[in-house]
């Protein structure tokens, strides 16, 4: 670090003086960040105000655009501009024009172009036939805008607007009404947009000319815009904002849009460009503003930080130090002055606290140094003491005497260079004590046998210990070392061991052999019994070392350890090994040998003993298998004749919670529980008696007091005599294995929610109570029942509450029936109730279970508690009466099903019995939905045809209705198999079907003039709506048939339409989108909401017949037709009344605007046959009436 910066930091009042300036320093970047962000948020500001402006102008032009669409609609359905070669056309749209400032021309072009009628004169004939928006609005049939062009009428920049003239009637485009914009509009809106200073609007054509700018620049109207780069932006953006720097510098927002759009491209795009130095600049002087008062605070917090340092820190901070010098000196004398800061002045007085302890400290580790010295001369060992690093720091007279080094030349020497010690045997240097402590952390002894080498060539037998020294946080700080001369005392024990060796010796004569060895390891003797293997096979090895002989059966990690202790010449006792005689007979001995020194403590080899230990081990091994046995996992018990506990295992403590000792000597009784009866221990004995052994379950009593299932095996022991001496049994626990088996039953054959009895057992009690019926003659009954509204429930207070509510229900059912009946929950809420034993006449069993059921209704319609809810719940009956005879449980089950929903539909909440029409019935729909699906494939369907009937009673199409004609049934009409088939699902193929065979009669519509206008209706299930490739199916059958999309009609319902409404949106502008029409079936009998009605892309509605019926006869049915119709006419689609049957109710749908009808009026339903004789044939369309 530079000597500067160094300066700048090694004072304190120079670091407070750096700390008040970073302290200032996040206040000047929050004022550079904020004025970043001031001038961020003026150009948001900017921007926003740009496009507020862009969109008002694009608002206004999307109103014109729209007034002017329906402008030309109603001007195309004026009868004037119907003939646009007639002269009054012209003078009739000079007078509209002259009504309408909006517009600087008005025509109506024939479809062949021709200009011929024109709000303005015409200087020369006019042709728009190549005008791209006339041709789309000729070709297409709708209303079209047109690009960016000089009107050849007006002689004005214009966008012309074009819509089709088709007269009432016919179908033919005969002329098109044309509207003419000026562009100079632009203008004029320009001037009203109230721009910030510097800004220009511009108003420009797809090749960048300009056609209208604000503030007015003549130069700039219809030629291209100057700048290049601006050009090329709004050319090729349709939309969107830039921040650029002109040419000259200068920074500018640019927010362009298009205003007029013709087949997806701008015909006419707005700009506007605003100046950003402006903005710039306030936001500069703002801040630097703010920098110059955060200066000038700065400033004086300066000075103010300088002078507080001054007095308030540094004045203290030197008194401070004068005070450590006289204490370093060691003459502390002054005391701090308590002035200053609150902080400093504490500092003081906890400095002269310091200073006292120190004196104090001081004084006592002279004493104490005074007293240390008179004990070290007063010690007869000798003492020396080192630091961590083993150097000399203290030593008393003994260790100066014994070690020949005064305490003067031994300060400060490491402590082997004056403590020198070697083995008395080896003469090998021994470990430094020191470093044995520094490793340890703890006491240690030096070896019996270390010699001390003094300085003068003296040598000491010593016994020595060092100790570790700690300080007050218990760290190592040095050793000290204490020892004594021994050599006297060493001298009397190699005596002593020479002794005991020589009475090692003969006491060793008693084993099985004694061995010798020389120094070299080969065995030189051995001597023992004449019938010992070993001794028999001595001969063979003599002279050998032991490790030239047969490797004996050990590992060779513990044979190389036995070597290196004897290479190490240490003495080794009962070394046990596994050897193979002559015969490879396996067999163990044990040696001990202890090595053999001269009186100058040279090694002469080896001596010892053995011993064939080979019954021992065997005896070994079989007392370990057996103690592996008696402690495997399952619990053992050893006791006397008398039942006395002799002996137990860890299992056995494990299961009972009875250790060893608190069981050994008392009786086996202790574990008795009382479950057990005296025939069962009878029993029991008797078997042990018998075959001697005993198996089963027991129920014993556990030191906690807990009774558990034990699986005992006892087996008894006798002796030579078959005189019973002992018992010997084992257990194990299968108190959880029990339980889970009855668990695992229950959870079989019993509901895990309400505990009731499941179907499994409900149906093995209904057989068993079958058999029971028939045998004793006597009826019984079988109750199904099923909670009202449960699924509603459980929608709305969730399903826990749901199964609190199922339980309650169980309860109460259990309390109303007897002790011998069953009640079982099948699943969900549907429950089971079996009542037996009801007498032998069906009209007395039939009271009986009439008032269980009513029973059962009364205590469920009580109001139930579900937490903090009180709700009421019904429930439905259905009951069934059984004798066992010519009957199936499955029948019976089901009869009681079948009432039970019998009594749903006739109200809920109600007891009903089974009725043998009931079961008529069901096999009615059963063989009709049989039949049904075969219907299709034999060919037994049909369509007929209603007419639909416009004004002039011209038929404009016909509705599509199946009929079944069944070859045993006869004709099947719609409302017995259609609800079958939207159930079953069998209304898919019929309904592919349906839209096959109506689109190939369309098809074939199409080639006679006479039908090729018609449409077909057909009405489409909301299954079948609903199916995810409906649309691909509808667009498969066009394609394979060839009918016109155009001349077909789609009927839904209001059910289907307003489900999932936007997904059927979706659908229906998809098909729309190809050419199909919509027609909303039986409206009014739903509940349509408006909302949706308006979002449907609906080309029809149907008044249902119900309302059509009553007209004439109820008031409110003629106002809903009225309404209906009104409703249909505001959405502009339009409307058809099915169910026409008299001349009056056409009339009264005419007279109200609906001019489209079906009924009976004019013609049945009737086969394609004869629908097309009457086309053809030229007859009438209306019956009778």
């Amino acid at each position: 670090m530079p000597s500067w910066v160094a300066g700048m930091w090694s004072t304190l009042s120079a670091r407070i003086r750096w700390l008040v300036l970073w302290a200032t320093l996040p206040a000047v970047l929050l004022v550079v960040y904020q004025a970043r962000a001031h001038r961020t948020d003026a150009i948001a500001v900017a921007e926003e105000r740009a496009l507020q402006t862009l969109q008002s102008v694009a608002g206004t032009q999307q109103r014109l655009i729209q007034n002017t669409r329906q402008f030309l609609q109603q001007l195309a359905a004026m009868p004037q501009v119907h003939d646009p070669s007639a002269s009054q056309c012209g003078r009739y749209l000079a007078e509209v024009l002259s009504l309408n400032a909006t517009y600087v021309n008005i025509g109506v072009p024939r479809a062949d172009g021709e200009l011929l009628c024109n709000a303005r004169p015409l200087k020369a004939p006019v042709n728009v036939a190549n005008r791209p928006y006339f041709q789309q609005t000729i070709s297409g049939r709708d209303f079209a805008v047109g690009s960016f062009q000089v009107d050849r009428a007006a002689q004005v920049a214009s966008v012309n607007f074009a819509y089709p003239v088709i007269p009432p009637g016919t179908q033919e485009v005969v002329a098109a009404a044309v509207a003419v914009v000026s562009l100079e509009w632009w203008s004029r809106r320009l001037t009203d947009l109230g721009l910030p200073d510097g800004a220009v609007a511009r108003v420009s054509d797809p090749e960048g000319r300009v056609l209208a700018r604000y503030p007015p620049d003549a130069s700039e109207l219809g030629a291209p815009f100057a700048d290049g780069e601006f050009r090329a932006l709004v050319l090729q953006t349709p939309q969107g904002q830039r921040q650029r720097t002109r040419a000259d510098g200068t920074p500018e927002l640019v927010v362009f849009q298009p205003l007029i759009e013709a087949g997806g491209k701008p015909v006419a795009t707005m700009s506007l460009t605003v100046p950003l130095d402006n903005l710039y600049a306030e936001a500069n002087r703002r801040m630097w503003t703010e920098m110059a008062f955060l200066l000038g605070g700065l400033v004086l917090s300066f000075a103010v930080a300088q002078v507080g340092v001054r007095r308030g820190v540094m004045r203290p901070l030197r008194r401070l130090m004068h005070a450590t010098d006289e204490l370093a000196e060691g003459r502390y004398v002054s005391r701090v002055p308590a002035t200053g800061l609150q902080e400093l002045t504490e500092l003081g007085r906890r400095f002269d606290r310091m200073a006292l302890t120190r004196q104090k400290a001081e004084a006592e580790l002279r004493q104490s140094e005074e007293n240390l010295a008179i004990t070290l001369l007063s010690i007869g060992d000798g003492v020396i003491a080192t630091d961590a690093q083993g150097r000399i720091t203290r030593m008393n007279v003994v260790a100066e005497r014994l070690t020949g080094w005064p305490l003067a030349q031994a300060m400060g020497q490491p402590l082997p260079e004056v403590f020198h010690i070697v083995n008395a045997g080896t003469r090998e240097p021994q470990i430094d004590p020191v470093q044995l402590v520094m490793d340890r952390g703890q006491v240690v002894a030096l070896s019996n046998h270390t010699t001390l080498l003094a300085r003068h060539g003296a040598e000491y037998h010593i016994a020595d210990s060092a100790a570790p020294i700690r300080n007050a946080q218990g760290q190592i700080v040095g050793v000290v070392l204490v020892f004594s001369d021994v050599s006297e005392s060493y001298r009397v024990r190699r005596k002593l061991e020479d002794n005991e060796a020589r009475f090692r010796t003969l006491t060793a004569l008693s084993s099985d052999w004694y061995w010798e060895q020389d120094a070299q390891f080969r065995l030189t003797h051995v001597e023992g019994r004449a019938d010992d293997r070993v001794v028999q096979e001595a001969a063979l090895h003599m002279g050998k070392t032991r490790w030239e002989l047969a490797a004996p059966g050990m590992s060779d990690a513990l044979w190389e350890e036995h070597r290196a202790l004897l290479e190490r010449h240490q003495e080794f006792r009962d070394f046990e090994f596994e050897r193979r005689d002559q015969q490879g007979c396996s067999y163990w001995v044990s040696i001990s040998g202890t090595p053999v020194f001269d009186d100058d403590g040279v090694f002469c080899g080896y001596r010892g003993v053995g011993k064939d230990i080979s019954a021992r081990k065997r005896d070994e091994n079989e007392l370990r298998i057996a103690a592996i046995a008696f402690e495997s996992q399952e619990g053992m018990i050893v006791t006397d004749a008398d039942t006395l506990i002799l002996r137990t295992n860890r299992a056995f403590s494990r299961i009972t919670g009875y250790s060893a000792d608190e069981v050994v000597g008392r009786s086996t009784s202790l574990l008795a529980s009382g479950h057990h009866d005296k025939a069962f221990f009878d029993a029991m004995w008797a078997s042990l008696a018998s075959t001697g052994e005993w198996k089963g379950e027991l129920w014993n009593r556990c030191k906690s007091g807990e009774v558990n299932l034990h699986f005992m095996a006892i087996t008894a022991v006798t002796d030579q005599h078959r005189v019973l001496t002992h018992y010997v049994a084992t257990l194990s626990d299968i108190t959880q294995r029990a339980a889970a088996a009855r668990e695992i039953e229950h959870l079989a054959f019993y509901d895990p929610l309400t505990h009731l009895p499941n179907r499994r057992l409900m149906m093995d009690r209904l057989q068993q109570a079958f058999a029971t019926s028939a045998r004793a003659g006597l009826q019984g009954a079988l109750l199904c029942l099923d909670l009202d509204h449960f699924k509603t429930l459980n929608d709305t207070l969730g399903h826990d509450m749901g199964d609190v509510l199922l339980q309650q229900v169980a309860q109460r059912l259990t309390a109303c029936v007897r002790e011998g009946d069953t009640v079982a929950r099948l699943g969900g809420d549907e429950f089971l109730v079996l009542l037996e034993d009801l007498g032998a006449l069906a009209t007395d069993a039939a009271e009986q279970a009439q008032a269980v059921g009513e029973k059962i209704l009364a205590a469920l319609n009580q109001p139930y508690q579900l937490a903090s809810h009180h709700v009421h719940s019904t429930t439905s009956v259905g009951a069934v009466l059984f004798s066992g005879q010519g009957q199936t449980v499955e029948d019976v089950v089901k009869h009681a099903d079948l009432a039970m929903y019998a009594a749903k539909t006739a109200g809920r909440n109600g007891i009903r019995f089974f009725d043998p029409r009931m079961q008529a019935a069901v096999t009615a729909r059963a063989a009709l939905e049989n039949d049904l699906r075969t219907a299709l494939e034999q060919g037994q369907f049909t369509l007929h045809y209603q007419v639909q009937v416009g004004c002039g009673k011209h038929v404009v199409g016909a509705e599509v209705l199946i009929r079944w004609n069944h070859p045993a049934r006869g004709m099947v009409p719609p409302f017995e198999f259609i609800p079958l088939a939207e159930e079953t699902g069998l209304i898919l193929p019929i309904g592919l079907w349906v839209l096959q065979t109506a689109c190939t009669q369309l098809r074939r519509w199409q080639d006679d003039p006479a039908t090729a206008h018609l449409q077909l209706a057909v009405n489409v299930s909301a299954r079948q709506f609903r199916q995810a490739d409906f649309m691909e199916q509808v667009v498969a059958v066009l394609r394979q048939t060839g009918a016109r999309p155009d001349r077909l009609k789609l009927e839904l319902t209001e059910s289907l339409a307003l489900d999932n409404v936007d997904d059927t949106i979706a659908k229906m502008n998809a098909l729309r989108a190809l050419g199909l029409r919509f027609s909303m079936d039986d409206f009014g009998t739903g509940q349509s909401s408006l909302s949706y009605l308006t979002r449907l892309p609906l080309d029809q509605l149907k008044i249902d017949q119900s309302f059509v019926r009553n007209i004439g006869i109820q008031h409110t049915d003629a106002l809903i037709v009225q309404t209906i119709i009104g409703m249909a006419q505001s959405l502009g689609i339009d409307v058809i009344a099915e169910g026409v049957e008299t001349e009056a109710q056409r009339a009264f749908l005419e007279r109200h605007g609906c001019t489209l009808w079906q009924g009976y009026l004019f013609s049945r339903p009737v086969p394609i046959e004869v629908l097309e004789h009457r086309l053809h044939s030229g007859l009438g369309w209306q019956v009778s009436t």
